[in-house]
């Protein structure tokens, strides 16, 4: 007997959703929740359209949503999403066998045969295709949530890129400038020394300062190439596409605190990952009942039986069964249950995390606001005040030259605090705008102390 087993489709309805059908609920949800139509997996020219001219943040973005081959890849995580949507919406494949026997021969001299065409479809397919296919919508909805929170991630992670590099531009120019001023004033020592006009310590206090100035330059500009190739990376751009210029500083503070009480709420509420979460629950719990099915029920089968004898056909019904004496699938339902318990505990901590990153970003984006504002209205302004009332001292000999650096000294350090304070009010800034949105940077650091403290001016 010879019997040759191979599977055919079911039924059609069993078709792959097309990329369309995927992707549209996805890009309705984010053009929602970005506030403006966003177009991911964009072609080269419209990358090369906003590359351009000088870059802003919102051009940032729609670089990287359209560039970006993580992004891509997630999006291309959709579709396999709806191959196993697919999947498991269909009936299963038929059994179809057939045997050939050979006999001897009739009196006429004919060989005698007989063929059997058996053609049978598995039913218990239909007991758990509800479950199952339930599995398959919840593992669909989580993946195209997925896909929209990378998407918005990776646009809240652009603009906090583009806040450090405009920030490292605008610490480097700071730093070019201290350094002009310390250069200056080392040559101007230099040459009072040669005339005999000035001590060897205050020659050495000068040289000193423009060395550590030319130090600080030299991190300032690493500084700015490693933020530029950290923002490369986001908006997927290598070789020619890396030429791109930055426009605008960072924007100077609000008259107004933002308002943050509701933020935690806000960020549950809108919570792509808790939507994955649930819905991948809700998925694990259909496989698990499903498994827990078929742990008890026998394999049915319902079909067909066609036998020629070589005198006439005959056709009958055909039955299988298979009882589950010696396997009832127990590694299968122990497995389906510890994945339900773990997408359980994973939606838990989503939750918690969620709700501490909230409140961690209200308090670093509070925090660095009136940190900005207090150095801007009052540090800054007092700082100046020093550096001009210790300047006049300075020309009436009543000061010394290492007291004058020290007052600039630490009015430039007031400078570069309220630089890094509202480059980390503007991140915050970002940070609450994803929450809104629906997802989590996870970008909340320690807020730094205070600068080093400057040295105090010696009257010897």
């Amino acid at each position: 007997m010879y019997r040759v087993p191979f599977v055919l489709l079911a039924a059609l309805v069993a078709c792959v959703p097309s990329r369309s059908e995927l992707r549209s609920p996805v890009d309705a949800d984010l053009a929602k929740r970005l506030g403006a139509p966003a177009i991911v997996d964009g072609s080269n020219a419209q990358v090369a359209a906003l590359l351009e001219r000088p870059i802003d943040r919102e051009n940032a973005v729609k670089i990287a949503l359209a560039n970006n081959p993580r992004l891509r890849a997630a999006f291309a995580d959709l579709g396999i999403a709806g191959g196993e949507f697919a999947e498991a919406i269909g009936l299963g494949p038929l059994d179809v066998g057939l045997d050939l026997r050979f006999g001897g021969k009739t009196p006429e001299g004919n060989r005698l045969y007989e063929v059997e065409l058996d053609v049978v479809q598995n039913l218990i397919g239909l007991v758990t295709a509800p479950r199952l296919r339930a599995a398959a919508r919840a593992d669909l909805a989580a993946a195209r949530a997925t896909a929209a929170a990378t998407a918005l991630r990776l646009a809240g992670k652009v603009e906090m890129a583009f806040h450090d590099l405009i920030a490292a531009q605008q610490e480097l120019e700071l730093r070019r400038t201290a350094f002009d001023a310390a250069d200056a004033a080392a040559t101007v020592r230099e040459r009072m020394h040669d005339a005999g006009n000035t001590s060897d310590l205050a020659q050495a206090r000068d040289r000193d300062a423009r060395e550590q100035a030319r130090v600080d330059l030299g991190r300032a500009e690493a500084n700015v190439e490693v933020a530029r190739e950290q923002l490369n990376a986001l908006l997927g751009l290598s070789g020619d596409q890396t030429k791109w210029t930055a426009a605008g500083t960072l924007a100077d503070l609000p008259a107004a605190a933002p308002a943050l009480d509701d933020l935690e709420t806000a960020a549950v509420a809108a919570s792509l990952d808790l939507k994955s979460g649930t819905s991948s629950v809700e998925g694990a719990a259909n496989r698990a009942g499903a498994e827990g099915l078929r742990a008890f029920l026998p394999d049915f089968g319902v079909g067909v039986s066609v036998v020629n004898h070589g005198a006439g056909l005959e056709i009958g019904p055909a039955l299988r069964f298979g009882f589950p004496l010696f396997d009832q699938r127990a590694g299968q339902r122990a497995r389906a249950n510890a994945r339900l318990a773990r997408a359980e505990h994973e939606r838990t901590a989503i939750a918690v995390e969620l709700r501490a990153n909230a409140r961690a970003t209200r308090i670093t984006a509070l925090a660095a606001y009136q940190e900005a504002r207090h150095l801007r209205d009052v540090v800054l302004p007092l700082r100046q005040q020093i550096v001009d009332q210790t300047l006049l001292h300075y020309n009436a000999m009543d000061a010394n030259p290492f007291e004058l650096i020290v007052a600039r000294r630490q009015l430039a350090d007031a400078g570069h605090q309220y630089l890094d304070a509202l480059r980390r009010y503007w991140n915050a800034t970002s940070e609450v705008l994803a929450l809104r949105r629906g997802v989590s940077l996870g970008a909340v650091a320690p807020i730094p102390m205070g600068g080093d403290a400057a040295d105090e001016p010696s009257t010897h």
